[in-house]
């Protein structure tokens, strides 16, 4: 069976006016699958941003708290997965193995083996090359699921392809989820899909636009025109 649209996109709410996310999610339900509580939006409403989107998305939705861990790793981790987080964000250019340690034990120890997810952002690609086997050989000791945002330069973004291999040389594991992030727009939904990636972080686009859900809709539509046909596993 093929996966709906929204499952391939993921909604990050980086406003810090959580009345403001309050009804960008309402204008597009149900037509959500990931939803993400973005770095501004925790920052100036704390944890009970992540209980307010687990219970909007219920349990069938992705709740994925930004939390961009880089120390305190296991009391951060664990307080947001008590909140009802699926995911947290880890910078790996900042965290150490401390730090990285911490994070994995707080979901092991958390129902349901929610993940983590390493974001790249500020990292080198040739320190992220060397760096994501020794974090994804520790996740996969640990048996905890680890995914990958790689967040395009804010200027001469390179091709998708290319972000895309820093995830895939050097020795790299394979993650089981790659996000991309970055001034995403709707036109560039299908490059990204076709390079490999398999989730498309949206921000300002949909959460900062006159008619979240038009413009929702149209990233929506661009998920589907990607596809080969309507059996396409992606």
């Amino acid at each position: 069976m093929s996966r709906p649209p929204e499952a391939s996109l993921q909604l990050a709410l980086d406003l810090p006016s959580l009345r403001v996310c309050r009804a960008v999610v309402a204008a597009l339900t149900p037509r959500l699958a990931r939803v993400e509580v973005g770095t501004p939006l925790l920052l100036h409403e704390g944890i009970r941003a992540v209980e307010w989107l687990r219970g909007e998305l219920g349990p069938a939705g992705t709740v994925v708290a930004d939390a961009k861990i880089c120390d305190a790793g296991a009391r951060i981790a664990r307080d947001a997965f008590a909140a009802g987080a699926d995911v947290v964000t880890v910078v790996g250019a900042a965290a150490d193995m401390t730090t990285w340690e911490g994070v994995l034990q707080a979901a092991r120890a958390s129902p349901g083996r929610p993940a983590v997810m390493i974001d790249t952002i500020g990292w080198e690609r040739e320190a992220a090359v060397a760096g994501l086997p020794r974090l994804g050989d520790a996740a996969a000791q640990a048996g905890v699921t680890v995914e990958v945002c790689v967040h395009r330069p804010k200027s001469s973004a390179p091709p998708f392809t290319a972000l895309l291999a820093q995830l895939q040389t050097g020795g790299a594991p394979r993650f089981p989820g790659s996000l991309v992030a970055g001034q995403m727009t709707a036109d560039l939904v299908g490059p990204a899909l076709a390079a490999g990636f398999s989730t498309i972080v949206v921000g300002g686009a949909v959460t900062e636009a006159d008619d979240p859900a038009s413009v929702w809709s149209a990233f929506l539509e661009k998920v589907t025109a990607s596809r080969p046909s309507s059996g396409d596993p992606r």
